[in-house]
């Protein structure tokens, strides 16, 4: 398949790392603007930005009773690796030998109601890591919507965070993921969405692996319009990221 243009070559290996990003920003919003248009469902979670965005609000005005009931797990996960009071759904599921570092990632997926206003159920916790160099998997946690593409899916690393911050914290995790949804598809997002921090893996990779895509999810970076309002254990995640 060639892409009929002279700007940067069809081989991907023949491509800077400026020309790959180029093309993997005009997939991405091709996948975006065919699901917004037409009734293909071609965007995965982490492109639709307007979905991402209802979760945030939502988690927002949830009542602290609904919190616990969606959310509690996943903050016990991230939490409880510094807190030996607070019991982990999943101390580590990966299998012994099987990771080639310590770094693990967890992962929430989302569900919204079909209007969009509330959440409607969420998974049990996903636990991700790395048997090799590129080679990431996945340990699945239980899924309510197994065959249904989740409104968003939180990624995040063990944090040490108390749980009167722990909504703060996810809304500000969808804020980064809503940029980043937007920076994967060439856009620059709304200035509430300019901020630094993890977001979604999908585009934390970009950003790390080329030159030309700042280090938006670094809370440390300097990346100019872009700022961190909030820190949450900003100086965790850059050793954790070392490891890969």
């Amino acid at each position: 398949m060639y892409h009929e243009q002279d700007g940067y070559p069809d081989d991907p290996d023949r491509r800077t790392s400026d020309g790959n990003e180029m093309v993997d920003q005009a997939r991405d919003y091709a996948k975006w603007y065919v699901a917004q248009n037409t009734k293909h469902d071609t965007a995965p979670w982490y492109l639709r930005s307007n979905r991402i965005e209802q979760v945030k609000d939502a988690v927002a005005n949830l009542p602290e009773d609904d919190l616990n009931r969606y959310f509690d797990h996943y903050y016990r996960q991230l939490a409880g690796a510094y807190d030996a009071t607070i019991a982990q759904p999943r101390p580590d599921p990966v299998p012994p030998g099987a990771a080639m570092n310590e770094y693990r990632e967890h992962k929430l997926d989302v569900y919204l109601t079909d209007d969009g206003s509330d959440i409607d159920a969420t998974s049990d916790v996903h636990v991700m890591y790395y048997a090799g160099i590129n080679d990431d998997r996945l340990v699945h946690g239980d899924d309510p919507y197994p065959a249904r593409t989740p409104d968003t899916r939180l990624e995040h690393v063990v944090i040490d965070i108390d749980r009167d911050q722990f909504r703060e914290f996810l809304t500000y995790h969808l804020r980064c993921q809503i940029r980043d949804s937007y920076l994967a598809r060439g856009e620059d997002p709304p200035d509430e969405y300019r901020v630094l921090g993890p977001g979604t893996d999908h585009m934390m990779v970009r950003c790390m692996n080329r030159d030309a895509v700042p280090s938006y999810h670094d809370y440390n970076a300097n990346v100019s319009g872009y700022r961190a309002e909030d820190t949450f254990n900003a100086g965790l995640f850059a050793p954790l990221l070392n490891l890969l």
